[in-house]
């Protein structure tokens, strides 16, 4: 006896198939099945965690430190060697008159550039034998001594040189020019005060 086989294919989402008495079917087919031994994947999320920002704090204000003194460039007030005693009055006359001792002084000038050349720059003068003055203190000093080995007493101000030979009077000196160089000639001459004041 002879058997029919018939077929038939509908086009839906599954397709059913008759072969012979018994029916095939399908599925639709679905998404797939992780395996069981697949560790899923896990994407890290970034969350944007927002902090306080502290308030600034405030740097005190530096007290400010006062410039150094300048080291001054010539001795503070000291007497040479003498062996008058002060003389303080309370009010000297000081005028113009001509001076006493100014060639004792000038010559003191004189011997401190031969005996000691290296207070001086001896390439730069701005008279004969007014020399540019490197080493004021020492200029000063050395003049104070030239002075005793006269028997003069000498003070200095830092500003002018007062010298003596009695407590009659004292006659005063400029012997250092702005421009740092020795000041020479009558015109260092200042004045003389009586009775001496130092």
């Amino acid at each position: 006896m002879r058997r029919s086989r018939a077929v038939v294919a509908v086009a839906v989402p599954f397709v059913l198939a008759f072969v012979g008495c018994q029916a095939i079917s399908e599925l639709t087919p679905t998404q797939p099945t992780a395996s069981p031994s697949a560790t899923p994947a896990v994407s890290p999320i970034a969350i944007p965690v927002v902090l306080p920002t502290p308030a600034p704090t405030p740097k005190p204000t530096p007290t400010p430190t006062p410039a150094p003194t300048p080291a001054p460039t010539t001795q503070p007030p000291e007497a040479s060697s003498c062996s008058l005693p002060p003389s303080s009055p309370s009010s000297p006359t000081c005028t113009d008159d001509p001076a006493q001792l100014y060639a004792r002084v000038d010559a003191a000038l004189t011997a401190v550039t031969n005996t000691r050349p290296d207070l001086f720059d001896l390439n730069n003068k701005v008279c004969d034998n007014c020399y540019y003055v490197l080493n004021v203190n020492g200029y000063v000093r050395q003049v104070q001594n030239e002075l005793a080995a006269q028997g003069i007493c000498s003070f200095w101000d830092g500003e002018e040189l007062a010298v003596k030979n009695s407590n009659q009077f004292s006659e005063q000196y400029d012997i250092l020019l702005a421009s740092g160089h020795m000041r020479r000639g009558p015109g260092s001459y200042r004045g003389v005060c009586k009775p001496s004041w130092f």
